[in-house]
């Protein structure tokens, strides 16, 4: 019995895989061994068998025959079935080792020794190299750059808790400084030398969780840079975060670990909220183990403190800070800039362009407090948009003979190819103003009749505004005031035109990022229950970010102390201009009396609206020429014998009617639409040869009294 299983285990496992095979194809059977000669038997002749037996003994080998081939059939269906049963699992063994060694590579374990071997000369070494590459990239910032460095070095030095961040720190400096670009070189370097598991950054920017509810958002982004393998994380821009999330982050670099708000869970590598359903694996906090943290900060230590709490610089293991560019600093950098421009515009562009002493002190000049050195770069960026779009236009072969000059301020490339030539002269420095768009507002603003002293205003803001963009290019303290307005008059007094025109002049100027303006009333910022307006109004300031809102009937925020929603929609937009003075302004509109009212309901109210413009009622001969202008607009003119009875009509109504209706454009269009519907009707009536379809007769304005 044994050696019979052990044959039918053999046959059905032969070349290492399973082979049920029909009796039908096995291999016959050995011939059994020769047994010794005997003497030979004659056996009996076999009885005749009758007609029945040989029935009943087919009828038995036909059944038998069928048994045999169900049993084959079933081994062969068994076989098959195994067969795609191990060759699914090792698909899924296969698939769950590559899913394993993604996630490895993604927490930085490479499958790659690292090079560096660990011991402490090839760390000393790994270091140096490190340093000297950042000192060759990153500028004038000697001092800064060695601090970082100790920064990075120190846990190799000292040692590492495993639960803690190796490094946390804050970098203080100016805009343009190279904080961030140290950050990259110093983590690239140590990367490539196997000091570090990866040469990756993770930069987060805060100011993309500036909405209320951000909280879940941030946490999805940071779980996904703390598994991306990269040692070190950037945060920049916490000044334009929602508030809520400083704890957060606070939390983080001082303790290393960030405790999640509710359920989460793991699901295709990402974080998920599964609310109050069971996951497995469930994730209950955020940890920063074994990565360098680094939060970017302005100059003001002092406001960092104020943001974060003033036990929270002390936790930091380094606080370091970039120092001024010196002249000769900024030189350097503006030399290097040009370096790169020349290798370059002659390896993708075949310009061979040389440069002296005066260009690089003229592109040094681009660094200022706002852009910091950046300035530098873009004006070497824009040298080669300039040198490849005459490559472009004028078909230029290769090689091209250039030389940057400056020609009173202005940059210019003189270069000869072939037997032409030419120079490319660069465009007026002007900052961000839109020069062809400033004419064209000022046009239009100028036809808008009357509102002088509201004109004369809004063409005042352009010159503070270049004199502080001065400022900012020779290095001096520059502050943007505050542009919030407030226009009171009565309807129809041009406030809401004026206030389109303001964002665009503002945009135009390079006061403004986008320059669109969103129009809201109380129906869009108050809510309908309690929780609703905060987030209604956070939303309409998200909208007009880079641009203006303007609040038309802003005194229907506030209809008494019993007004909770309303007080809850003045309280989230005080804050919110309070929080983005810098990238919103905020123009408010209504009646004379009611915003006074109005501007009592929050005590930070009126101070964060230094200007109050009044938009006074036009006079007669202003609604005459608005008249005008509306028939000129829709495609028509007036007889001159219009013009006697409309000065008496608008005369006779600012007299004796509504001032807050009669003293305003929107009697003259209704005056225009009801004399254009006249003129119809009087067209159609009188002969064709009579008609006269563009002109308004003083008839037409009889209608309307």
């Amino acid at each position: 019995m044994k050696n019979d299983i052990d044959s039918i285990l053999n046959s059905m496992f032969r070349d290492g895989r399973l082979n049920f095979r029909s009796s039908e194809g096995a291999k016959p059977a050995p011939p059994p061994e020769k047994a010794a000669p005997q003497a030979p038997v004659f056996p009996k002749p076999p009885e005749a068998p009758s007609l029945d037996g040989a029935r009943e003994a087919l009828a038995r080998g036909a059944q038998a025959q069928r048994a045999v081939e169900a049993v084959d059939q079933a081994q062969k269906g068994m076989a098959e079935s195994l067969q795609e049963s191990i060759a699914r699992m090792t698909r899924e063994a296969q698939e769950d080792m590559a899913g394993l060694r993604l996630q490895l590579e993604q927490d930085g374990v490479q499958e790659q020794t690292a090079r560096n071997g660990g011991n402490a000369q090839d760390i000393e070494t790994a270091f140096q190299v490190a340093r000297q590459e950042a000192l060759s990239q990153v500028l004038g910032q000697e001092a800064f750059l060695d601090g970082l460095t100790l920064a990075f070095k120190r846990p190799f030095v000292t040692g590492r808790e495993e639960d803690r961040p190796l490094c946390a720190a804050a970098l203080l400096g100016g805009t343009g400084t190279g904080r961030r670009s140290a950050v990259r070189v110093l983590t690239s370097s140590l990367g490539r030398q196997g000091a570090l598991k990866s040469p990756k950054t993770a930069v987060l920017d805060l100011s993309a969780y500036a909405a209320p509810g951000s909280e879940k958002l941030l946490i999805q982004d940071l779980y996904a840079a703390l598994k991306s393998g990269a040692p070190a994380l950037v945060f920049e821009n916490y000044q334009s975060c929602h508030p809520s999330l400083l704890p957060m982050l606070a939390g983080l670099f001082t303790r290393g670990t960030l405790p999640l708000p509710g359920r989460y869970a793991e699901q295709k590598g990402l974080l998920v909220d599964v609310g109050a359903a069971l996951a497995p694996g469930a994730v209950s906090s955020l940890s920063a183990a074994g990565k360098y943290l680094f939060l970017l900060a302005g100059e003001d230590e002092a406001q960092l403190a104020g943001s974060f709490g003033g036990g929270f610089l002390p936790a930091l293991d380094d606080v370091l800070r970039t120092g001024p560019f010196t002249p000769e600093s900024l030189e350097r950098i503006a030399q290097a800039s040009l370096r790169a421009l020349c290798q370059r515009a002659e390896a993708r562009l075949g310009f061979r362009l040389t440069y002296g002493e005066e260009a690089v002190k003229a592109l040094a000049a681009r660094f200022n407090r706002e852009t910091g050195a950046g300035g530098i770069g873009r004006g070497a960026e824009e040298l080669y948009r300039l040198m490849g779009e005459e490559k472009l236009k004028k078909s230029l072969l290769p090689p091209v003979s250039a030389q940057l000059l400056v020609e009173e301020g202005r940059f210019a490339i003189a270069y000869q190819s072939g037997h032409s030539g030419g120079k490319i002269v660069a465009p007026q420095r002007g900052g961000s103003v839109n020069q062809a768009e400033v004419e064209a507002v000022k046009a239009q603003l100028a036809g808008v009749v009357g509102l002088a002293n509201v004109k004369d205003y809004v063409l005042s803001l352009e010159d503070n505004f270049k004199m502080q963009q001065l400022r900012r290019q020779k290095g001096l303290k520059a502050e943007t005031p505050s542009m919030h307005m407030i226009f009171t008059g009565n309807p129809g007094t041009g406030k809401t035109t004026v206030a389109r025109l303001v964002s665009r002049y503002l945009k135009a100027i390079g006061a403004l990022t986008g320059g669109q303006l969103v129009e809201v009333t109380r129906a869009d910022l108050v809510g309908q229950y309690v929780g609703h307006t905060a987030p209604l109004t956070q939303k309409a300031i998200q909208a007009a970010m880079g641009g203006v809102l303007f609040i038309d009937e802003a005194y229907s925020l506030y209809r008494g102390r019993d007004d909770s929603f309303g007080l809850e929609a003045i309280d989230a937009l005080v804050k919110g201009m309070e929080d983005h003075r810098d990238r919103l302004i905020v123009i408010l509109a209504g009646y004379s009396r009611e915003m006074e009212e109005f501007l009592s309901a929050n005590s930070g109210l009126r101070s964060r609206f230094p200007h109050i413009i009044e938009f006074p009622d036009y006079t007669a001969e202003e609604l005459l020429a608005i008249t005008e202008s509306i028939a000129r607009g829709m495609g028509y003119r007036l007889d001159p014998g219009c013009k006697a009875p409309l000065l008496g009509y608008y005369e006779a109504m600012q007299l004796t009617g509504d001032p807050r209706v009669n003293g305003n454009g929107r009697m003259a269009r209704n005056k225009v639409e009801a004399a254009v519907i006249a003129c119809s009707r009087r067209n159609l009536q009188a002969p064709e040869a009579e008609r006269d379809l563009e002109l308004l007769l003083p008839e037409d304005f009889q209608g309307e009294r």
